[in-house]
């Protein structure tokens, strides 16, 4: 059977009772989960007050590890790096710093986790499917995106951290450095770098030993970078189909049914179209209804603005610094160096494109909504009515972005300026 078919058509709602059940959410919660960012407590789930505790003590060595020790061994190790080794260095230096505010801004902030509880008690499109046909069907494909695009994010991030683990791998492999005596005039490759006490260089028990932690907090790193990532963008997923489902209700907001004579200027007496009385009743509940709808979206999107505002700020900082740092290492042109980061380039690169197109998805659909409030049959109604469909066209003349810090807007053209500023500092770094 067709996968896209399925999904769209049955969507598998038989016997769905909260969003919890669907296998997008199945899998951030589990991914979240094995790193203490999941709302388990929030959202009625079990979680022991020592288990969190142990959890977010073991966290909080494990970032502060990272970080700390990739500076330290940069700082003592530094003459004897290569150029391709500090850059190397730096990405990793840069990846952790990440990966430590979001550790500090949303893992253990409960403002990140009573958003997440809004979310999948309240805003999720589950719980305004029944509102209309078209949001049913707006239900249907928001699952359908979050779903593929779930399996996509999660596929990349595998596929990331086993290509940044398995290279040195294979460089060490490939140069006999896993045979024996195959260290004598050489040493061991790693992905990642820390002044251990124990000889991870030449000998290979310390080298395995290396290598299995450097997996593990591949992996914590990956999730902390990859899964926020994932977890925000279903949020403005769900986003952009209530900016459709609002603007399907302006657009198809009901007509009068009557015809009332009415006097103009100068005597002549004209047919219009006016509500009756019981009309503007339902007309005046239904503003009310689109008008809180609205209020409601606003709300959490400006509250995810302030959750999610730190990480996407650190995001926007990483990829200027990463993309100038991996633009230099990979015009080397030597085989080492291409292996290395053209796969990590094109990844990040593409993570920064996606994430920037995803939000942008918010801004134009609320782009929209002016023209859907103005279409409304504002003309047909009574004064008290069009002074709220008035202070309802002022509310949505701005379109609304997530912001980074409050300081720059999410989306295409902070994704464009940034690209262009990462051009620019390679072109000339690579002139020195």
């Amino acid at each position: 059977m067709n996968l896209k078919k399925f999904l769209f058509e049955n969507e598998a709602v038989v016997g769905i009772s909260s969003p919890s059940q669907y296998l997008y959410i199945k899998i951030v919660r589990f991914v979240l989960a094995i790193v203490g960012a999941w709302p388990k407590k929030e959202i009625g789930e079990p979680e022991p007050r020592y288990q969190t505790i142990m959890i977010n003590t073991f966290y909080f060595g494990v970032v502060n590890a990272a970080l700390f020790g990739s500076i330290t061994y940069v700082y003592f190790h530094n003459s004897e790096l290569s150029f391709l080794e500090v850059g190397h260095m730096y990405i990793v230096i840069l990846m952790s710093a990440v990966d430590v505010t979001r550790v500090y801004t949303l893992t253990y902030s409960q403002k990140y986790r009573d958003l997440a509880k809004e979310f999948l008690t309240k805003l999720h499109l589950f719980y305004f499917k029944d509102r209309s046909p078209y949001a049913i069907l707006t239900h249907k494909k928001v699952h359908l995106i979050c779903h593929l695009f779930s399996l996509w994010l999660l596929s990349q991030m595998l596929t990331g951290l086993s290509l940044f683990n398995l290279i040195p791998m294979y460089t060490n492999y490939s140069s006999g450095r896993y045979a024996s005596g195959g260290t004598q005039n050489a040493t061991f490759e790693h992905s990642l770098y820390f002044p251990y006490p124990f000889n991870t260089s030449t000998d290979i028990n310390g080298y395995i030993v290396a290598c299995i932690l450097h997996w593990l907090l591949s992996y914590f790193c990956a999730t902390w970078f990859c899964m926020f990532d994932l977890f925000l963008s279903i949020m403005v997923f769900h986003l952009w189909g209530h900016f459709k489902i609002l603007i399907n209700s302006l657009d198809n907001f009901p007509k009068p049914s009557t015809q009332v004579s009415c006097t103009l200027e100068g005597g002549f007496i004209v047919n219009a179209e006016k509500f009756s009385k019981e009309e503007l009743i339902k007309v005046s509940r239904q503003l009310k209804e689109c008008i809180d709808y609205h209020r409601e979206i606003i709300q959490f999107t400006n509250t995810m603005s302030d959750v999610f505002g730190p990480m996407l700020f650190c995001y926007y900082i990483f990829h200027q610094t990463s993309g100038c740092l991996l633009l230099l290492e990979c015009s080397q042109m030597t085989a080492k160096a291409l292996m290395r980061y053209v796969p990590l380039t094109i990844i990040l690169t593409q993570q920064l494109i996606q994430l920037s197109v995803i939000f942008e998805l918010v801004g134009s659909e609320s782009e929209k909504l002016k023209h859907a409030v103005y279409g409304l049959p504002w003309e047909c109604m009574d004064a008290n009515n069009r002074k709220v469909v008035a202070f309802f066209l002022m509310n949505v003349q701005e379109p609304v972005h997530i912001k980074a810090l409050g300081v720059a807007n999410v989306g295409v053209t902070s994704m464009a300026a940034i690209l262009k500023t990462s051009m620019s500092y390679f072109t000339f770094l690579r002139s020195m």
